[in-house]
C-alpha cells in the first residue's frame, strides 16, 4: 500500500515536471486556450483564476479614484490573478482604494500606483484602519465568482469523461468536459481564497473584540 502511494506521488510529480518543461508556468485557462487541454485538478502549481474588482459608482470619491487609476494605466474595473497560495499585492492595493473613505484622499495616488503592475518597485502598502473592509470586499468578490462557477457546473451536470481520448468522444462533449474541468480547478482556487479570507477576517475581528474588552476592563478599574 505504501509503495503504491509512493508510486502515485512520483507519477504526479513527473506529470507536473512534464507540464513545466513542455509548456512553462501557465494557468489552466492559458493552457486550454493555447494548447487545448486542462491539467488534472490540483497538479498545476501555476494555476490561477482571474478575479474582477471594480470601483463602486456610488462612491463619493469615484471621479478622484478613477483619475488616480488612469494616471497609472488602470481603469475603474480590473482583473487580478489569484492562486492557491494567495493573491498579488496589486489586488490588495486596488481593494484598499475601493473601500478607502474621503478622509484618505491623499493616499489615493499611492494606492493606485501600488495597484499597477507597471510600477517600478513592488511596495506592500498597508492601511490597518481599512484592512478589514478591503478583505471583506475581496471575499465578497470571490464568493460572487464561486456562485457563478457553481451555477455553471450545476447546469452542466456531472461529467467524468476520458478527455485523453478525444477521438472516442463527440467534439461537443469533449469541449464541454474541458470547460467543466477548467471551472472545477478555478473554483477550487476560489474556495481556498475564501477560506484564507474568512480566517483572516475572523482573526482581525477577534483581535478587535479582545482590545474592546480590555478597554472596557480598564475603564471599570477607574470607576
Amino acid at each position: 500500500m505504501i509503495n503504491h502511494r509512493k508510486e502515485s506521488s512520483l507519477q504526479q510529480t513527473g506529470y507536473i515536471c512534464q507540464v513545466f518543461i513542455s509548456y512553462g508556468r501557465k494557468s489552466n485557462g492559458e493552457l486550454l486556450l493555447s494548447y487545448g487541454f486542462v491539467p488534472k485538478e490540483g497538479t498545476n502549481p501555476s494555476d490561477s483564476v482571474e478575479v474582477s474588482l471594480a470601483l463602486k459608482k456610488s462612491d463619493k470619491c469615484y471621479k478622484e479614484k478613477v483619475e488616480a487609476l488612469k494616471k497609472h494605466g488602470l481603469s475603474a474595473s480590473e482583473c487580478f490573478p489569484v492562486q492557491v497560495t494567495g493573491w498579488p499585492l496589486e489586488l490588495m492595493a486596488f481593494a484598499y482604494l475601493v473601500v478607502s473613505p474621503p478622509s484618505m484622499s491623499r493616499q489615493f495616488e499611492e494606492m493606485a500606483a501600488a495597484a499597477s503592475n507597471k510600477a517600478t518597485s513592488k511596495k506592500d502598502i498597508k492601511y490597518p484602519e481599512i484592512e478589514e473592509d478591503a478583505l471583506q470586499f475581496i471575499l465578497d468578490s470571490c464568493e460572487s465568482s464561486i456562485s457563478k462557477y457553481s451555477k455553471f457546473l450545476q447546469a452542466s451536470g456531472e461529467m467524468d469523461l476520458d478527455v485523453t481520448n478525444p477521438k472516442q468522444l463527440n467534439r461537443r462533449l469533449f469541449l464541454k468536459q474541458l470547460a467543466v474541468d477548467l471551472c472545477t480547478s478555478e473554483r477550487r482556487i476560489l474556495y481556498r481564497s475564501q477560506y484564507i479570507l474568512r480566517r483572516r477576517l475572523r482573526d482581525i475581528r477577534s483581535g478587535e473584540l479582545k482590545a474592546l474588552n480590555l478597554f472596557d476592563g480598564l475603564k471599570n478599574l477607574f470607576k
